[in-house]
């Protein structure tokens, strides 16, 4: 895999008469998992002229922050944004950097561009990302009550329905237990970390071991995915971790857990194998920070 190098810059506007240059916000950098940017609502601000000016989806806008019509803001209220509607591949992307980043499933971004190959990213591709809204709630349409804030009226109620979360793992990542991470699985390294021939780059360490040897969890994490939507990587895991660590397992024979399970350190989460684009069976380990893919060997013990 290669290295993630997108950096999606949101520009946080500053409260109404507030002169300060706005925040910013790294989106996918600050801290917590699949963290996005924040407006905060300024005089004048309507739901539908916040979705024009970042590029989004005036339902998804909504939907993230829990609004119906007729969709009244109040001065000084953060709205979360959601992801935009496209996104340009970049060097280094992956499919499933890509749905990393953007909190998004996978196989809902190989659908809607009409990916076969989720490896085949052409550098310049405008994909299209699909919406957080479920299809099978109602859709939320722009109405004419879509009024301009005038003042600070106070916290918007949410609706007292519940929404149903589309592919969100929002269970609360546990303590870790040590300041290092947990060697996975024990056996001789085939490929370590850094560049490679071709122009290609190890964005972890390949170690080999029987098939069937258990894969255990580096340290104390949440599942954020556990499928095979990346070809490449075959059955694949991927381990959410206190202060936006992540740990990536791949190539498993098979897999044990799933998403939004708990896990304790060195708990089994699946096997050694040999699917996606291997021969032998072995086990592909990432370290991460945030999106920053980081030497495994000095951070295990």
């Amino acid at each position: 895999m290669r290295v993630l190098s997108i950096f999606i810059v949101i520009i946080l506007a500053a409260c109404g008469g507030d002169s300060r240059p706005p925040s910013v916000v790294m989106h996918g950098q600050s801290d917590g998992f699949g963290s996005r940017g924040v407006h905060v609502v300024q005089r004048g601000d309507t739901l539908s002229s916040i979705s024009e000016r970042y590029e989004m989806r005036f339902n998804d806008v909504a939907y993230m922050n829990d609004l119906r019509a007729p969709y009244v803001l109040a001065i000084g209220q953060r709205l979360k944004l959601p992801p935009p509607k496209e996104y340009r591949v970049r060097g280094g992307d992956t499919l499933y950097l890509i749905s990393y980043m953007f909190d998004l499933e996978v196989e809902a971004i190989a659908r809607v561009n009409a990916i076969s190959d989720p490896l085949a990213l052409r550098i310049g591709r405008v994909l299209e990302l699909p919406s957080v809204a479920s299809p099978s709630r109602e859709r939320f349409e722009v109405q004419p009550s879509d009024k301009p804030v005038r003042q600070a009226e106070g916290a918007v109620k949410p609706s007292s329905k519940p929404r149903e979360r589309v592919s969100k793992v929002e269970v609360k990542t546990p303590k870790r237990s040590s300041s290092k991470f947990m060697q996975p699985v024990r056996g001789r390294i085939l490929s370590g970390y850094g560049p490679k021939a071709n122009g290609l780059h190890n964005d972890g360490i390949n170690i080999a071991a029987a098939r069937g040897t258990p894969v255990g969890a580096a340290e104390n994490g949440v599942v954020v995915y556990a499928g095979n939507g990346l070809k490449g990587s075959g059955n694949l895991v991927l381990v959410r971790h206190e202060d936006r660590w992540m740990s990536a397992y791949a190539h498993l024979d098979r897999i044990d857990v799933a998403n939004g399970q708990v896990l304790k350190r060195g708990q089994k989460l699946g096997t050694v194998g040999s699917t996606g684009a291997v021969r032998e069976p072995q086990l592909h380990f990432e370290i991460r920070r945030g999106t920053k893919a980081l030497n495994p060997t000095p951070y295990l013990q």
